[in-house]
């Protein structure tokens, strides 16, 4: 069994951005070679995509997505067909990659793409080792914290990550804090609980443009895994720390002290 896999969101709009598609391509050959790469193919990508996937010289499983009416405006619905195929694979894996095409659609984000691929898929082997001596369900570089007084657009599709309700598979609440940027590691128990939960319906289902920043992490919580920050600092400068380690304790009836790598201030776009 192969240890990890890439959920790989491409959006490829124009042929001007291909040189993001070629940089993440790079960046699994130098860090995923051993890895099997499922990547959905955004609604109105440009034909050229899947000729390159072809010959990346990766292990790759692909589909485009063909139906406008499941098309979300983002990456959700690319790696709402990824999840797609992986789950017909019937394989599983330690851990699993969510990367998408940061920056492909502009050029805003150039900076921050590459902050990515530095500093997240370029640390796998190091993410992954935490992951596994610490045992955290999940890893993702940035956060930002859950305002309960805030009403989020955000909406479940089946299973219950945003609206709290607890059950034998989902015991706990969800996390106090979002990953941002869409970019993050899961490990296999949540993965598991997800397909063991949905039906065919999740797949043909439009699901909220934001689904896979501000619903789906929320799994690795409420199926009773607690997920890892690395940087303690939230995206509106709030000190993380006391919140999650409250919902740790709320959650599991005991105190955990987290050890994050940072602490730093940041802008959204920059890092």
């Amino acid at each position: 069994m192969k240890k990890s896999c890439v959920l790989f969101a491409c959006s490829i709009m124009s042929e001007d951005r291909l040189f993001v598609l070629d940089q993440f391509l790079s960046s699994f050959n130098n860090n995923f070679s051993d890895s099997d790469i499922y990547i959905g193919i955004n609604y109105a990508c440009i034909p050229q995509v899947e000729d390159i996937l072809i010959n990346s010289g990766l292990s790759i499983i692909y589909e485009r997505l063909n139906d406008e009416s499941l098309y979300t405006y983002s990456d959700a619905s690319a790696y709402q067909i990824a999840l797609k195929l992986l789950n017909k694979s019937n394989a599983e894996y330690e851990y699993y990659w969510f990367i998408h095409t940061k920056g492909a659609v502009n050029s805003h984000s150039d900076y921050l793409r590459q902050w990515y691929i530095d500093n997240l898929i370029n640390r796998r082997l190091n993410i992954e080792n935490l992951l596994h001596t610490q045992g955290y369900g999940s890893y993702g570089l940035l956060g930002l914290e859950y305002n309960k007084d805030r009403v989020y657009s955000e909406t479940d599709v089946e299973i219950p990550l945003f609206e709290n309700i607890l059950t034998d598979t989902l015991p706990y609440t969800h996390a106090p804090f979002f990953y941002i940027h869409t970019m993050y590691v899961i490990c296999k128990k949540p993965i598991k609980t997800f397909f063991n939960y949905i039906s065919d319906k999740w797949y043909n289902t439009n699901l909220n443009r934001y689904y896979f920043e501000g619903v789906f992490p929320f799994l690795v919580s409420r199926s009773g895994n607690i997920p890892y920050l690395s940087n303690r600092c939230s995206m509106n400068k709030l000190d993380l720390a006391p919140l999650i380690e409250n919902w740790i304790r709320d959650n599991t009836g005991t105190s955990r002290k987290i050890d994050f790598e940072s602490y730093y201030e940041f802008d959204q776009l920059r890092p």
